[in-house]
C-alpha cells in the first residue's frame, strides 16, 4: 500500500513540474520541413556593429566612409577613352634628302614606320613629302624631334578625334551578335541531333551566317579603331631652306652667240614688217579702194553740180 501512494506522489511531482516549465517558456508553433529541402542555421557574430556605431565612426573620421573607394583622376579617364591624333607640319631643313632618311630612321626607332614617302623635284630643290605613323604615346616626342630637325617650322597642327564612343558602341554590339552566334550554333545542333525539318535548319543556318557577316565587319572596324589609336600619323612636307639652295653660275658671255642672236632678232622684225606690208596690199587696199570709191563719186558729183549752179547764175 505504502508502495502505490509513493508512485502516487512522485506521479504528481512530475505533473506539477512539467506544468512549471510550459507556464514559462513562450509557445512555439512546429511546422514539418518538407523531404529534400535543407536546412541552415546562421548565428549572428557576437560583436557584429550596428548601423548606428559605424555612421558614428565615419563621421568622427571625417571621410564619410570614402576613405575605402579609389579617387576618380584624369589619368584613370585618359586610360579608357580611345583618341586617335593626327598631326601635320611644313618644316624647312637644310638638306632634305638627308632629314627624310632621318625621319625614316627615327620612326623605326620610336616603333612606328613610314607609311608614305614622295620625293619630287621643283627646278632644283628637292621637296619630300612623308607620312609616319608612331605609337600614340610618343607622339609628341615625334613632334619635338621633327623641330629640332628644320631650320624654320613653316607650320604645323594637330588634329585629335575621340571615337570612345563608337568604339565601345561596336565592342558591345560586337559581343551580342557573338552570344547570339553561340546560341544559334547551339540550336542548329539540337535541331539536327532531332532530326528537324529541312527548312528549319536552313533559317537558323541564314540567320547564322547574316550574323557572322556582321561579326567580321564589326571585328574589321574595331581593328581598324585599335589601330589608329594605337598609332597617331605624322604627315611632313620638306622643302630646303633658302640659305641652303645651290647658287647658280651665271653663264658665260659670247660675242657670237650674241652677233647671232641679234641676227635672227633683226630677221625676225623684218620678216614682220614685210608680212604686215604684204596683209595691207591684199586686205586692206581692196577693202579701202571698195569703201572710198562711192564717197569719191559722191564728192565729184557734188562738185560738178555747184559749177553747173555757178555758170547758171552768172548767166
Amino acid at each position: 500500500m505504502k508502495r502505490w501512494i509513493a508512485i502516487a506522489i512522485l506521479l504528481l511531482i512530475a505533473l506539477a513540474v512539467g506544468a512549471c516549465g510550459s507556464a514559462s517558456a513562450p509557445p512555439t508553433e512546429s511546422r514539418a520541413i518538407p523531404q529534400g529541402i535543407t536546412t541552415q542555421v546562421v548565428e549572428r557574430p557576437a560583436e557584429m556593429p550596428r548601423a548606428a556605431e559605424v555612421l558614428s565612426a565615419e563621421e568622427s573620421d571625417g571621410t564619410g566612409g570614402a576613405s575605402s573607394l579609389a579617387p576618380l583622376t584624369a589619368d584613370s579617364l585618359t586610360d579608357v577613352r580611345k583618341i586617335i591624333y593626327q598631326g601635320n607640319m611644313v618644316l624647312f631643313v637644310e638638306d632634305t634628302e638627308q632629314a627624310a632618311r632621318e625621319i625614316q630612321a627615327m620612326a623605326e626607332s620610336a616603333g612606328g614606320y613610314v607609311a608614305q614617302m614622295r620625293g619630287y623635284r621643283q627646278g632644283d630643290r628637292v621637296i619630300y613629302d612623308i607620312t609616319i605613323r608612331v605609337p600614340a604615346e610618343k607622339f609628341e616626342n615625334a613632334r619635338n624631334a621633327l623641330r629640332e630637325l628644320a631650320v624654320r617650322v613653316d607650320s604645323e597642327s594637330v588634329i585629335t578625334e575621340d571615337v570612345t564612343d563608337q568604339y565601345y558602341d561596336i565592342e558591345a554590339r560586337l559581343k551580342t551578335l557573338k552570344e547570339t552566334e553561340a546560341e544559334l550554333t547551339e540550336l542548329l545542333r539540337e535541331t539536327r541531333e532531332r532530326g528537324g525539318d529541312v527548312d528549319e535548319i536552313m533559317k537558323i543556318y541564314d540567320r547564322l551566317t547574316r550574323i557572322r557577316a556582321d561579326i567580321e565587319s564589326l571585328q574589321g572596324q574595331l581593328n581598324r579603331l585599335d589601330k589608329l589609336v594605337a598609332f597617331s600619323t605624322l604627315d611632313i612636307h620638306l622643302e630646303p631652306h633658302i640659305l641652303a639652295e645651290p647658287i647658280k653660275p651665271q653663264d658665260e658671255w659670247s660675242f657670237a652667240e650674241i652677233v647671232h642672236s641679234s641676227i635672227n632678232t633683226l630677221v625676225d622684225i623684218l620678216a614682220g614688217l614685210a608680212t604686215l606690208a604684204i596683209r595691207f596690199v591684199i586686205i586692206v587696199a581692196p577693202v579701202a579702194l571698195v569703201l572710198l570709191l562711192p564717197l569719191g563719186l559722191l564728192l565729184w558729183g557734188l562738185k560738178r553740180w555747184q559749177r553747173w549752179r555757178q555758170q547758171r547764175h552768172e548767166d
